[in-house]
């Protein structure tokens, strides 16, 4: 029943586009405890791609893989921008294979050194391509904040916190992060930055690029990101959590997303006036978070403009520049 409501959504959405401005697509890959993103541009052939899964969590390599082979099937095998926002596997786990399997014009990365077989053969295979002349690379850290060229009507801007602030430590806080404007909407991709990194984002200099129509949730969820400055900052009509299943592979330790975190986006949801009635799920219902404080998973009713890959699988935002829609699959 879920999923024939989830065809007829997603035809409806293709029927309203008809005649209307082209749609801007941002896919929340569901790939379990890992972030991986694919813009498709309005002109349905420039993509971007914002991290790549990961190695370890079960099934998130292969689906990661089958859908971008699903998606590019019988068109140019090309990636305008890949962003790696920061060297944790469950980011960069398949890029070196999209490096290799497609023709990427830019690949940015927070500029990091890891301490990993996975990144270090990644780096090696960058390397070799910048060199050959095949591949732009942008080191976050030391460019601070670049404009990228992507498609008509798009602008994409990354900037790296940890550029503004050494005190950035924590590898999750020097993630990349992503600001993408198409016409009236934006959205923002913050890879795992934690409260240390979103405090830097609120200081005077970046503050103004963090208002966001859709926001990907930091760091899959935790209790350590989306303070609550941090959201009403953003300010989002929908948000999206990228995050496993309870208990299961990675997520065993990592236990996300977190309850006191669903407990600060239904705060934000509940209490936004934002003029805009974010997209309505399926069905409401709950969803499975970690409370920390009891040390437990436990039921939290669903926020009303949260979507997570655990519940709904891969989340498709669409756009025409004045709206957003949600499909998913």
């Amino acid at each position: 029943m879920i999923k024939q409501l989830c065809l007829a959504l997603a035809c409806v959405l293709v029927a309203r586009s008809a005649g209307a401005a082209p749609v801007l697509e941002a896919h929340f890959i569901s790939v379990g405890q890992a972030d991986a993103v694919l813009v498709k541009c309005p002109d349905a052939k420039t993509y971007m791609l914002v991290d790549s899964a990961d190695t370890r969590y079960p099934g998130s390599k292969d689906a990661f893989r089958k859908y971008l082979e699903k998606e590019f099937a019988g068109k140019p095998q090309k990636i305008a921008v890949a962003v790696a926002s920061h060297p944790h596997n469950d980011h960069i786990g398949s890029m070196q294979w999209v490096l290799e399997k497609f023709e990427v014009g830019t690949y940015v990365d927070n500029g990091e050194k890891y301490d990993s077989s996975l990144w270090q053969n990644l780096d090696k295979v960058r390397k070799k391509q910048v060199k050959a002349g095949k591949l732009k690379y942008i080191n976050g850290k030391q460019a601070q904040s670049a404009q990228l060229p992507l498609c008509p009507d798009v602008s994409v801007e990354v900037f790296e916190p940890w550029a503004f602030s050494n005190a950035l430590t924590d590898t999750n806080d020097r993630s990349v992060v992503v600001r993408l404007v198409y016409r009236k909407m934006t959205f923002l991709f913050v890879g795992d930055s934690e409260d240390p990194g979103e405090g830097v984002m609120l200081n005077d200099t970046l503050r103004k690029k963090l208002a966001a129509d859709v926001l990907k949730v930091g760091h899959h969820g935790s209790d350590t990101s989306s303070t609550a400055k941090f959201v009403m900052a953003v300010s989002p009509q929908l948000a999206v959590i990228s995050a496993g299943e309870r208990n299961v592979g990675t997520n065993t330790r990592y236990k996300h997303p977190r309850y006191s975190t669903l407990d600060t986006y239904s705060a934000w949801f509940a209490s936004a006036d934002k003029g805009v009635s974010p997209p309505r799920h399926p069905a409401n219902g709950q969803v499975w978070a970690y409370d920390a404080a009891k040390k437990t998973w436990r039921q939290h009713d669903r926020p009303k403009g949260l979507w997570l890959t655990v519940q709904d699988g891969t989340v498709i935002v669409r756009s025409d520049g004045e709206r957003i829609d949600v499909a998913f699959q």
